[in-house]
């Protein structure tokens, strides 16, 4: 009976079989199988390497850090020994002096009629301060000088208005703001009457000045001879490298000298620039040029700022 007990119990108990042992590999991967970790390796987030880049990409040239302070205008009076108090606005470039280095000097004059007021009112100012904070320009220094009752009484030569910028205003500049008081550093215009003044001075004093324009500038003036007039000082002076810019409204009334003495310079072969424009001799008209302007007297000016020397 124990025998028989035995056996039964046996059969109900079936023999534990084999643990199933799984077909598929955990740990090595089929030669053609997608790897499953990263072959590249892994830079470490805590420790950042702003330089480091993969090789497979060009490394990009730095921009320079833009200026973001904005530039300045002031209305100042200087004393002159020729003329006594004269007006004058300066506009001053975005971060002026921040560096420590001299500026180019943009001198602009203006119409019989108008004052130092004139270029600002337009617009002269805003322009190159938008086109300087862009990148288009490098930053001058930009002089607006009034004319007064010596610029319209007086033809030139020593004690005119002529004193008054070249032996005056000038100086005062160089000696009391960072300034590039060198003829590379310097450039002069003028609207209307002060397009003459501009040629009259640079014509009689090319050495002075990188570029001269002269802007409907109205070379009427019968008490200037030979020796002043820029219809002759400009073809009969040496002008040396001296860059001339001349631009006009074919509808100005003062079109006729401006243009004889284009033609008389291009058939002596003395290079300058000449624009005739659409327009009449108006505020509209310069107002729509400014940026012309800027963008040709900054041209020989370097965008560099080490290039210029320290102030």
């Amino acid at each position: 009976m124990f025998v028989l007990f035995w056996l039964a119990a046996c059969a109900a108990s079936p023999v534990p079989l084999p643990t199933k042992i799984s077909l598929v590999p955990t740990l090595t991967p089929s030669p053609s199988a997608t790897p499953l970790l990263p072959t590249a390796p892994i830079t470490p987030t805590l420790t950042p390497r702003p330089t480091k880049r993969p090789t497979s990409e060009p490394t990009p040239t730095p921009e320079p850090t833009p200026c973001n302070r904005p530039g300045h205008l002031a209305a100042e009076t200087f004393s002159s020994a020729t003329a006594g108090p004269v007006g004058y606005r300066i506009y001053l470039p975005p971060c002026y002096g921040l560096d420590g280095r001299t500026y180019p000097t943009l001198y602009m004059l203006p119409g019989n009629t108008h004052t130092e007021s004139i270029w600002d009112e337009l617009g002269l100012d805003e322009a190159a301060e938008a086109a300087i904070l862009a990148g288009l320009l490098p930053p001058p220094i930009i002089v607006m000088a009034d004319g007064g009752w010596i610029a319209n009484n007086s033809s030139g030569g020593p004690g005119s208005y002529e004193t008054v910028i070249l032996a005056e205003l000038i100086p005062f500049i160089e000696n009391n703001y960072c300034v590039w008081a060198e003829a590379d550093g310097r450039a002069l215009g003028g609207l209307s009457r002060g397009g003459y003044w501009a040629l009259e001075i640079a014509f009689r004093h090319p050495e002075q000045f990188v570029s001269v324009g002269g802007h409907s500038a109205a070379l009427y003036d019968i008490a200037a001879g030979p020796a002043l007039n820029p219809e002759y000082t400009g073809i009969n002076n040496d002008l040396g490298d001296l860059r001339i810019y001349f631009d006009i409204g074919a509808e100005d009334y003062l079109i006729a000298p401006i243009r004889r003495l284009h033609q008389a310079m291009e058939t002596a072969g003395i290079a300058h620039t000449w624009v005739l424009n659409s327009g009449q001799h108006e505020n509209a008209y310069w107002s729509a040029h400014v940026g012309d302007y800027l963008a040709w007297y900054t041209i020989p000016w370097s965008f560099e700022r080490d290039s210029y020397p320290l102030c």
